[in-house]
Order: C-alpha cells, then structure tokens, then sequence
C-alpha cells in the first residue's frame, strides 16, 4: 500500500459558449471565462490502484483570470512526489501534515495540497472497499440539495435589458429544477438590492436566494444592504466585508438577522477565530482549493461544536473529480445546509465527459456516488484529451 507517484496533469479546454455566471468585478467590469483549466492529480499505487484528486488552474486577479495550473503541476512534480513517494497512502492524514510543513511557504501550496488530499481519499476508499462518505464517518444524506451558483447582479438599477436578462436566467434555472440560487453582487449597494428584489419577484418566496458581495462593502454600507436583504428573505448575506475584518463580522453578525457567510477559502485558524467572536453563521469551504477534505472536514466539525451552519463550496471551474469529492463531503456533514451547483457544470468539458458513468443532478439535487473511493470511474481517454502539452 505505497505510494508509487504522483502526477499533474495540466488540462484545458476551450468552451464553446463563454461563462456568464462570474461574479462581476468592483465597479462592474465583467469577468468572462471562455476556457476551463484544472490540474488533475493522480496517485499510483505499489498494490496497482490509483486516485484521482483535482485543484484548481485559474486563479483571479482583478477581473482578469491567470492560468496557474503549469506552476502547480512543477510544485507537484519537483516537491510533493518525491516527499511522499514510498509512504502508506492508508495513512493519509500524516501524509497531509507532511505535505503541508513542505508546500505552506509555496505560493499555489495549498492548492497542489488539496488535490493530493482528495487522491489519497479516492485511494484510500478504493483499496478498504468503501465509498468516501464511509471514511468520513456516514451518509447522513444520500442526496445533496444544491443551489444554482452564480447569477450576476445588475450593475445598473435603470437598464431594463440587464433587467430581462435576470429574469431570463433565473427562469431558465427554475425550469432545470433549482429550488436555490446565488446572486454575485458587490456592484453598488442600490445595484445590489435591486438585483434582489428582481430575485424574488422572479423565483417566489418558497425558493431560497442567497447573495454574494465579494468582500467590497465597509461596514456602512454592510449593514445597510444586509438590512435590505433581511426583509427580502435573503437566506445569507456572504463576504459582505474584507476577510481581516473579524470585529466588523462579529458587529454584522449581531446587527442583523439574517446570516453571515465567509468566504469560500478560509483557513481553520479564520474559522476559529470568527466563530469564538460570534461573527459568523453559516462556514463555506472548497476541497478543491483550501487544503483538501481533510481540512474542510475539520472546518465542518467546528462549526457543528459552535451550532453554525456549513456549505460546501464548489468553484466554476470545478471538474467531475472535484464535485463528486465535495458530494462526499456534504453527505457527511449533519450541519450542512447546501452544496454550491455551477451552473455550466454540464457544458464543462471536464465534467461528465471524463467519467464512464456521469454525476446525476435532478431537481437540484446531486445524488452521491455509491462506488468505493470518490465512487466516480475516470474516462483517461477522454480525460487526456484536454492535457496540455
């Protein structure tokens, strides 16, 4: 049961039609993707297994998007494989400590780390017989109800066209069965309300909306617009302030009704932190991106010690790896309220393409893989088909 090598695989692909569904830049320039890259990571084993893990390949700057996969894949290549090369990959979690003592100091560190995390998983349920959700404890859900993410506010109050185009979108996603939905916001605090109230005059009040900031607001204009969004039945208010802002979180969170939510890439130590000063109450976190599962499970067990809620992230350039590792995930968790559903995840050609069996979404639910491991068989073929060369 050792581990043989670890590989990066680079993969991109050129989508046909650019993501609308990109939270806006401040000011509102638009972000647009019109390409999806992932680094999938693959672990052999000595005893013939293999796991498959995903991070991300993109990371934002500004409104631009910068490809970081080529940098993540020699971080794997020249400091994480030889490290754990020859270890027990039953033996995960140390592996895990081991691997975070070498790549803190990296800049994509905790990226190639999360990807590594969630092979060894994979492995790990493969090699014990058991899906993932077993060696994280149990399924208390067999189905993960999703909300559709992410729904671009308006960044104009008076433009009846962006106006339409809301309401065209949220329809569409209705029709595809959500029940849930995300506005990206940050764009004004009186662009934000209306994009809202156009929300809710759209899906009704039995759907649940929950809104995005982006870390813009001071703390004025949080509490303003999260008053607004109280009274129009906002189910969270997320990353209305700069991360750093621990007291003005806790000011908010004891301010208003309506929930408080992080951002999607906290640290445990942030965590901690904002839970002990009451300044938050519903956690997200990525597997993909802050340091696999095994720390977004430790972030899940503190908020049930603190009675807060947990969500799990997925990102827009989340593939089929990644997704069904955060499934996993959520079955796990008996404080979950949602998992994050993209809303092109079936236009991404590193979705259900690259497995032999595709993730199952219906009514807004994702069922949970059942096989061992991440209960996910990968289409190599189809899968190297997008490696960058």
């Amino acid at each position: 049961m050792r581990i043989v090598d670890v590989e990066a695989f680079v993969c991109k692909s050129q989508l046909k039609k650019p993501m609308w569904s990109l939270q806006s830049w401040r000011g509102g320039l638009p972000r647009i993707a019109d390409f999806i890259e992932s680094v999938i990571i693959k672990v052999s084993s000595s005893d013939g297994l293999a796991g498959y893990g995903q991070t991300v390949g993109v990371r934002f700057q500004g409104p631009k998007i910068l490809s970081i996969g080529e940098e993540c894949k020699r971080l794997v290549e020249k400091t994480a494989s030889p490290k754990i090369r020859g270890d027990d990959y039953i033996e995960n979690e140390v592996i895990w400590r081991k691997l975070w003592k070498s790549l803190k100091g990296e800049a994509y560190g905790r990226e190639v780390l999360s990807g590594i995390d969630v092979a060894l998983w994979d492995l790990k349920g493969k090699a014990l017989g058991l899906p993932l959700y077993a060696l994280l404890g149990g399924a208390y859900r067999k189905a993960v109800r999703l909300y559709a993410s992410k729904v671009p506010g308006l960044k104009s109050i008076c433009d009846e066209k962006e106006i339409r185009l809301l309401i065209e979108r949220l329809r569409f996603l209705i029709k595809r069965g959500y029940t849930a939905f995300k506005l990206g916001g940050g764009l004004g605090v009186e662009s934000d309300i209306r994009s809202v109230e156009v929300a809710r005059e759209t899906v009704g009040s039995k759907c649940k909306i929950m809104f995005d900031a982006g870390c813009v607001y001071d703390l004025k204009e949080a509490f303003k617009l999260g008053k607004h969004l109280q009274d129009l039945d906002v189910e969270w208010f997320e990353t209305p302030l700069p991360p750093n802002e621990m007291k003005g979180y806790a000011e908010l969170s004891r301010s208003l009704d309506i929930k408080i939510a992080t951002d999607a890439h906290p640290d445990p130590s942030q965590v901690l932190s904002l839970l002990t000063k009451g300044g938050v109450d519903v956690v997200l976190s990525d597997v993909t991106s802050g340091g696999g599962i095994t720390v977004s499970r430790r972030i899940a067990e503190m908020t049930e010690l603190f009675n807060v809620e947990f969500s799990v992230h997925a990102g827009w350039h989340i593939s089929a790896i990644g997704y069904a590792a955060s499934a996993h995930l959520s079955a796990s968790v008996p404080n979950l309220n949602f998992q994050e559903g993209r809303i092109h995840f079936d236009d991404n050609p590193l979705g259900n393409p690259i497995l032999k069996e595709p993730l199952k979404v219906e009514n807004g639910y994702l069922r949970v893989p059942e096989d061992t491991g991440l209960g996910v068989e990968i289409d190599e073929e189809s899968l190297l088909r997008y490696k960058k060369e």
